[in-house]
């Protein structure tokens, strides 16, 4: 399970940078991609989308380290749904810079909303945290274990 969410991790950070690739490329040759608002609108609701819905579901399923602890685990699951919620957050930023579209302005907000509601509370740390020897925490409630 590990290798198969390291490679879907791996997707959707490769993903991103090779999808506004040709804005870049556009924008470098002094072109507008006037034609494409519409285009980097969905593509980057598809991305913010597909990243943050990963951020929800890939960390609690990560297996905890024999040596780790349970603490460096549940920071590690963090780091994993920050990173992709920041990865959600900058597509839609890359394409409002290239087409002023206002709406990726509100599909930006939503990604940053999502980030903001990762706070590791003590509520949200417990239920990221692993339950016993290499188990996943799903609900777990402080005191529980």
């Amino acid at each position: 399970m590990t290798r198969r969410i390291a490679t879907l991790l791996w997707a959707a950070l490769l993903v991103l940078p090779l999808a506004f690739l040709g804005v870049a490329v556009t924008r470098a040759r002094g072109a507008n991609p006037g034609g494409h608002d519409a285009l980097l609108l969905w593509l980057a609701v598809a991305a913010s989308a597909f990243n943050v819905a990963l951020s929800r579901v890939l960390p609690p399923r990560l297996e905890a380290l024999r040596r780790g602890g349970r603490d460096a685990v549940t920071l590690t699951r963090f780091l994993v749904a920050w990173a992709l919620c920041e990865a959600a957050a900058l597509c839609p930023l890359v394409a409002y810079l290239v087409t002023r579209d206002p709406r990726l302005v509100v599909v930006l907000v939503l990604d940053l909303a999502a980030l903001a509601f990762l706070y590791p509370s003590d509520r949200r740390w417990d239920r990221l945290a692993p339950t016993g020897a290499g188990g996943v925490a799903l609900g777990a409630r402080r005191g529980a274990q």
